[in-house]
């Protein structure tokens, strides 16, 4: 069966050679990578996104010789198309796959925006420390020449700058800011000079040198500034003078922020480059709003905080939404006679913001429709193009497909045979390993009746607890994992009662939780733990550890260790090497999971560890069929 399955696959090769085209070179095969990542990049629905990543991936697959950053922006656009569907926990392992293919090479030119991505995905999860980390990690890859790659750490100096305020580590926050002024400096950026100059200058304010925060103020306020520059140093005008109480002198300046980010929304109205400045618009109208309020001029604190209400989106700053509120909630209080009807306005405010976020979910959906009707259209027309291609190969396409449905039911039936052979073998190793395991604990309960009969009993009654569970475990080819670990637990649980103090334990998860609804085999991880306590810790003088750790790689497999401090490999080779459920193990998991068991002895890692270090991948499902 085996040998017409190849001779399928060969005829298969042959038959698509020779319908092939001329082979293209590689250039041709990497340009139609670079033009499927641009397409991703640019598309606004997931599914092309994820459509076009597949296809340059199958490119990348079937030809390693493509440059190594392609397929390096493939597994970023994998993160990036996650990152889009709001799955963050797969997102962040693409972009951690990424960064950590990236290693130290200076000359990927798209390294700020891996480690940026990562970074910001981390702040996403509230994993501030992780973020911090990575961005530090990107500042090791240029900092040996800052002054050459001032306009790649900018960026990086900047956000630890920020990521330190949120945690209130004012002095390290103060330490990023000026390097991202001598970064910005250096790289001719005035937008982020600037931008760090303006949190200098609230630093210097509020720290009680304001003399320092409005000299630093006018001394930038002279440079030819961009549009968006024009509104921060306005904006720093605008708070300042409202803290001194100059509340008229801050109103101008409020009012030529306005102005500002309204031209720099037209500045920016190419769809390309078009940003969102939601966030700046709600900041300058809160603000003016605010400093109207403390003049008592109600009427135009009325005017700008209407205004503020008909731009609040679904998505707007939540902060600033909160400050409208509590302005509008003011200008009630201070402009309504009869308590009644403060309430009644306030109640109205509540009722008004309800109605504003049915309406801005509706429009968002709305246009989230529109995307998708031109979608649609896009992918039709591409679709019919694909069609014409088709059409002319029909013939050597029918031919193709019979083959392929040939080994596809070649490969369906071999399946089929292989699972019975594996479920068959691991009923085998349960049968084999409950027996092995029965028969020692039986002998020790012998030995045990003939020195101490009360002990043997007590010991008999707690093993006759765990025999009932390790039955119920073999009654099914997968048992959930809390269940497994409490067999675990109990079985070392009776060991340290024939043992008393002579080694600990410690169970550690990673990604994991114990009561998680995942099913693994049975009774794979309990004969290297008694290999441990029976032929590791034989003959030590000193207190034994047993580690047993598991830890969640992917949608597939968990990584088990098994470390122990015992007298090593050296001395138990023999032991290891003929024990009958450790071999078993060993076969099962290589057929399922293509990998081998690692057994070390730790002083190979180290010379002066002792112990032995088991690691294998166990798989796991979601449910317990088979």
């Amino acid at each position: 069966m085996k040998k017409s399955g190849v001779f399928f696959i060969v005829l298969l090769i042959l038959f698509g050679c020779n319908l092939a085209s001329p082979k293209r070179s590689l250039k041709e095969k990497t340009d139609e990578v670079i033009q499927l990542q641009n397409l991703a990049r640019k598309s606004q629905n997931n599914d092309s996104i994820l459509y076009y990543v597949q296809q340059s991936q199958k490119l990348l697959d079937y030809n390693s010789e493509i440059s190594d950053t392609l397929h390096l922006e493939n597994k970023f656009l994998k993160g990036y198309y996650f990152k889009r569907k709001n799955n963050l926990d797969s997102a962040r392992y693409y972009f951690h796959e990424v960064i950590k293919l990236v290693k130290n090479d200076k000359g990927i030119t798209r390294n700020l925006v891996y480690f940026r991505n990562a970074w910001e995905m981390e702040e996403l999860l509230n994993k501030i420390g992780n973020a911090i980390s990575i961005a530090k990690d990107y500042i090791k890859i240029y900092e040996d020449q800052e002054i050459k790659y001032a306009s790649k750490l900018m960026y990086a100096y900047n956000y630890l700058e920020r990521a330190n305020l949120d945690l209130r580590d004012y002095k390290e926050a103060s330490k990023y800011n000026n390097k991202t002024l001598i970064a910005a400096n250096n790289a001719g950026s005035i937008p982020m000079y600037i931008t760090a100059s303006c949190s200098k200058i609230s630093d210097f304010y509020f720290t009680g040198k304001k003399n320092e925060a409005f000299k630093l103020l006018d001394s930038i306020s002279k440079i030819k500034l961009g549009t968006d520059s024009k509104r921060q140093v306005n904006r720093s005008y605008g708070v300042l003078n409202f803290y001194e109480g100059k509340f008229k002198l801050s109103i101008k300046y409020y009012k030529k922020v306005i102005a500002l980010t309204k031209q720099l929304e037209k500045e920016e109205n190419i769809e390309a480059n078009k940003v969102d400045h939601n966030y700046n618009f709600l900041e300058a109208y809160t603000n003016i709003s605010e400093a109207y309020l403390e003049v008592k001029d109600y009427d135009l604190a009325k005017k700008y905080l209407d205004t503020t209400k008909t731009i609040i989106k679904v998505n707007s700053f939540e902060p600033y939404v909160d400050f409208y509120y509590s302005l509008r909630f003011l200008l009630n209080y201070n402009t309504k006679k009869e308590q009644n009807d403060v309430l009644t306005e306030y109640k109205e405010l509540i009722n008004d913001n309800k109605r504003t976020l049915r309406k801005n979910v509706g429009e968002k959906l709305y246009a989230l429709q529109l995307a998708n009707e031109k979608e649609k259209i896009v992918i039709k027309e591409k679709n019919e193009l694909e069609l014409r291609n088709i059409k002319l190969l029909a013939l050597s396409g029918i031919s193709v497909l019979l083959l392929v449905i040939g080994i596809l039911f070649y490969r369906q039936r071999n399946y089929k045979f292989e699972k019975q052979e594996v479920q068959m073998q691991q009923r085998l190793l349960r049968s084999q390993m409950n027996s092995h395991f029965s028969f020692n604990t039986l002998s020790v309960i012998q030995d045990k009746i003939k020195d101490d009969q009360e002990l043997a009993a007590n010991y008999l009654t707690k093993f006759s607890r765990l025999l009932r569970l390790l039955l119920s475990n073999s009654l099914s080819n997968y048992v959930v994992i809390e269940d497994e670990l409490d067999l675990l637990r109990k079985y070392l649980d009776l060991q340290l009662y024939r043992f008393p103090n002579a080694f600990e334990y410690k169970v550690e998860l990673v990604n994991i939780e114990e009561d998680d609804i995942l099913f693994i085999p049975p009774m794979l991880i309990q004969p290297f733990i008694e290999n441990s306590i029976e032929h590791g810790f034989k003959g030590i003088d000193y207190k034994g550890k047993i580690l047993i750790k598991l830890e969640l790689l992917n949608e597939k497999y968990i990584s088990c260790l098994i470390d122990d401090n015992g007298v090593g490999l050296k001395q138990t080779k023999k032991e290891y090497k003929n024990s009958i459920s450790t071999n078993l193990i060993s076969k099962f998991t290589q057929k399922i999971t293509k990998r081998k068991i690692s057994i070390l002895d730790k002083k190979e890692l180290k010379p002066k560890e002792k112990g032995v270090r088991v690691e294998f991948l166990i798989p796991y499902k979601f449910t317990n069929n088979d």
